[in-house]
């Protein structure tokens, strides 16, 4: 199943030291005064880099950077990392920021509240049809708006089914029903393309209930598993959106929810087999990491407050102590989450936030590793 953390595209990027700013703010647009709740929440947010010492010009790119999200759908939030003035990433991403809000410079990102946001990136489509066309939309699961979209407009003449009886009706509605399973067959050839291109994990479809039988009826057996239908027609007069958005988040979230159950299960078992791939234990999974041993990490960054480790320039990206370090440099003294979040995106781990209950214990990280071996026991 496809599927990638959102700190792929930012690899290249973590392995140059250099000063970091993460911004992590809410950006909705949803108060009776949306532009002046917006600019006092970019006020405070410069307010607090500035007494973090960032330079004016890198303020001034950072304010640009903030601004632009008039006709969003709240609520949304903005992620934002600068690495040594240079922006690196600026994402708007669905909902309220999951965790307290950030904006602060240092020797590396803060990670964690991109990976809170959306955990895992993957594609989905959404189609909206009725009888007269429909359009698809690409969309990822960390970004809001779709990525690439594409309408099918159909034949509108006797599109509407007419009173009566007798041959010259019966012709006509066969007529009317060719010229709607017409537009769905168009439809559906759009789809179909984009399904092989983009290989989503999710396939929403709304819209008028026959027109939805239809389209669903023209599309390949592969692309039928992935629907998930939403029984309204969005594209009614009238129609609101937030019932299709929310339909969204709730397939994206059973989606997340069942990786997530595989995962852990799949943890269970090796933790709990003699000789296991897995490790669990600040101390064992640093060890793991620093051999590039991690395949999947599990972190719980609320068990991990109190904890720090080093984070380091070169491989081995991580360390408990300074002579641990060689032959790269110290950064820094960084959270653990972060340190570790870091080390696994570099040696192209997985990353999975839990909760303690998940994970079984209180250490706060555990991970699935590429091959078993016999770590050093730490805490």
């Amino acid at each position: 199943m496809p599927q990638r953390t959102p700190l792929v595209d930012l690899v290249d990027d973590l392995r140059k030291p250099g000063t970091w700013v993460t911004v992590y703010t809410d950006a909705s647009m949803d108060t009776a005064d949306p532009r002046g709740v917006a600019q006092a929440r970019r006020r405070s947010v410069l307010d607090r880099l500035k007494e973090a010492g960032v330079a004016g010009p890198q303020l001034a790119e950072l304010a640009d950077a903030l601004e632009g999200t008039d006709g969003m759908p709240s609520p949304v939030t903005r992620f934002v990392l600068m690495r040594d003035g240079e922006l690196v990433c600026n994402l708007l991403t669905p909902g309220a920021p999951n965790g307290p809000e950030i904006a602060e410079a240092g020797p590396i990102p803060r990670l964690v509240p991109l990976l809170r946001t959306r955990p895992d990136e993957f594609v989905y489509l959404v189609v909206e049809t009725s009888r007269d066309g429909g359009e698809v939309g690409v969309f990822r699961s960390t970004q809001v708006g779709a990525e690439h979209t594409e309408e099918v407009q159909g034949r509108v003449d006797t599109l509407h089914k007419i009173p009566g009886g007798g041959w010259a009706h019966l012709r006509l509605q066969h007529h009317v029903e060719e010229i709607w399973k017409q537009t769905e067959t168009e439809l559906a050839a759009v789809v179909e393309p984009l399904v092989l291109e983009h290989r989503p994990r999710l396939l929403v479809v709304a819209g008028d209930v026959n027109a939805r039988q239809l389209l669903v009826g023209q599309l390949s057996p592969r692309s039928r598993e992935l629907v998930a239908q939403l029984d309204a027609n969005t594209r009614g007069a009238g129609a609101s959106r937030e019932t299709l958005d929310r339909f969204v988040e709730e397939q994206l979230d059973r989606l997340l929810t069942a990786d997530r159950t595989a995962e852990l299960d799949r943890l269970r078992q090796e933790l709990g087999r003699e000789g296991g791939a897995a490790e669990h234990g600040v101390g064992n999974v640093v060890h793991a990491a620093r051999q590039a041993q991690v395949d999947v990490l599990f972190l719980d960054p609320g068990a991990l407050e109190e904890r720090t480790l080093l984070a380091l320039d070169a491989e081995p990206w991580v360390a408990t102590a300074p002579e641990d370090a060689a032959p790269a440099q110290v950064l820094g003294k960084v959270p653990a989450a972060e340190a570790l979040l870091r080390a696994a995106a570099l040696t192209d781990a997985s990353i999975r936030l839990v909760t303690g209950p998940q994970l079984g214990d209180a250490s706060g990280v555990a991970a699935l590793l590429r091959w078993s071996a016999p770590a050093p026991t730490g805490g």
